[in-house]
This record gives structure tokens, sequence and C-alpha cells, in this order.
């Protein structure tokens, strides 16, 4: 199957490309007693626990620290909760892989969807924590699109890859929770970049979430940033990013229904 003949495939189906992302945004909050309202107060109950701890080191030298924080944190989870889940993907969905002919990649094309969905709802805390701090919007607001764009491109590209790898190599799943921790901490979520001694900077240099996190508050708020940079590399490492997933998955989507 040509990747051409794929997309077409992946457009045939939307239809259960639409129902599967349903299912996982339902899946998530089954069981919770507050359902989606988790979506808006899990970002703002982590955006507090930094802020209690982190802010009487960093408040002085970030300004708006609350939207500093909050902003990063739900970018961080539009990357980190899609590819996370979507290591899974074949594995969840053998069943419907063994019986039904259709494009496997929808399953974690349609994991980073549902990551997205939570990222628009996760907007309502973001706005109250820039509207209650009296934070200061950017004119460059209507570009948060383009960014948006391209870290689900990232993601996308990471989870084609995970998901593909893990079937077989179930370690992978172990190895990129692991990673994940420590990506965190180098994407300049609760801290600012200058903190970070330069022997290290190039680590932060060639994370992509953090040129996607500050691209975003560039354009959200914080006019200081600059974009060119965090434009271009962000647009690289998106674009490099798929092109690597898509190959990886064109390379073992045969082999997969035969591991699952």
């Amino acid at each position: 199957m040509s990747d051409l003949l794929e997309f077409r495939e992946l457009y045939k189906y939307r239809e259960l490309l639409r129902n599967l992302v349903s299912r996982d945004i339902k899946k998530r909050y089954k069981r919770s007693v507050l359902g989606f309202l988790w979506v808006m107060l899990d970002p703002l109950l982590i955006m507090l626990i930094f802020y209690i701890v982190f802010s009487g080191f960093f408040k002085s030298t970030i300004q708006n620290y609350a939207t500093y924080v909050i902003s990063g944190l739900i970018m961080w989870q539009l990357f980190s909760q899609g590819t996370q889940v979507s290591a899974l993907a074949f594995m969840t969905n053998r069943n419907l892989i063994n019986k039904v002919h259709l494009p496997i990649s929808i399953f974690p094309l349609s994991v980073v969807i549902s990551s997205l969905a939570h990222f628009i709802f996760s907007l309502v805390p973001l706005f109250a924590i820039i509207f209650f701090s009296g934070t200061t919007l950017s004119y460059d607001l209507i570009f948060l699109p383009f960014v948006v764009i391209l870290i689900f491109i990232f993601s996308l590209g990471i989870s084609l890859t995970i998901s593909t790898l893990a079937v077989f190599f179930h370690d992978i799943i172990y190895i990129y929770d692991v990673l994940l921790l420590a990506w965190m901490y180098l994407s300049a979520i609760f801290y600012p970049i200058s903190i970070v001694p330069e022997k290290f900077s190039y680590f932060v240099f060639f994370n992509p979430v953090y040129h996607y996190i500050s691209l975003f508050r560039a354009f959200l708020y914080d006019t200081s940033i600059p974009k060119t940079e965090h434009v271009l590399l962000g647009s690289l490492f998106a674009f490099l990013s798929l092109a690597v997933g898509l190959l990886i998955y064109r390379k073992f989507r045969h082999k997969i229904i035969f591991y699952l």
C-alpha cells in the first residue's frame, strides 16, 4: 500500500477516526466523577504546585509567572499525553486490526487528535489565568494555530515511531516513560532558560518541545521572545519527526499484524 493510498484510506475511514477520537476522550474520563472538568482542572492543579514550589525562586526573574507556567504546561501535555498513550495504539486495538482491513495508522493518529481536543479544552484555564493575572496578550495571537500545527505534526511523527517499535520491542514503552520525565525538565516549563549552564544549553537547544513552548509564549503574550529561530527549528523538527515516523511505519506496517 503506497503512502498516497494510505492517505486516501484514512480519508475513507474518517468516520471511524472520529469515533476513535470520541472513544479516547470518553474513555479517559469515564470513571471520573468530575468528567471533562478534569481537562481544565488538571493543568490548573499542576500549575498551582509549580507556582507554590518555584515561584519564590523564579517569580522575580519571570514576569507573569503563572501564565508562563500554565502556557508551557498545556503545550507539554499536548505533546506528552498523545505520544505516551499512542505507544499502545496498535496493541490495544489488536482485535480490530486482526479482523478488519483498514489503514492501521488511524490508531496513533486518533490518539494524537484526541490529545489536541484536550488541549483545546485546556485553553479555558489558560485564558482564565491570563485574565485574572492581568497579562497583556500579544497582537501575534492569531498565529497560535501555527504553533499547534507544528507540535501536532511533531507528535504524530513520534507517535508513529513509538507505536510501531513498541509492537516489536515492548521495552520501548517503559523507556519512553522515563525519557518523557527527563524531557519535561529540559523543556523550560517552570524555569527561565537563563539559569541553564552554558555547557548544558545544547540539550535545551536541540529539544523540539522547548521551541514549541517558546513560540507559543511568544505569540501568546511575551513579545520579548525572538520568533525566527523557534519557527525555523520548530518547523525542521516537526517535519523531520514526521518523515522518520512515516519511514519506520512504512517499513514495518505489514509485519505489525503478525506480532500483535
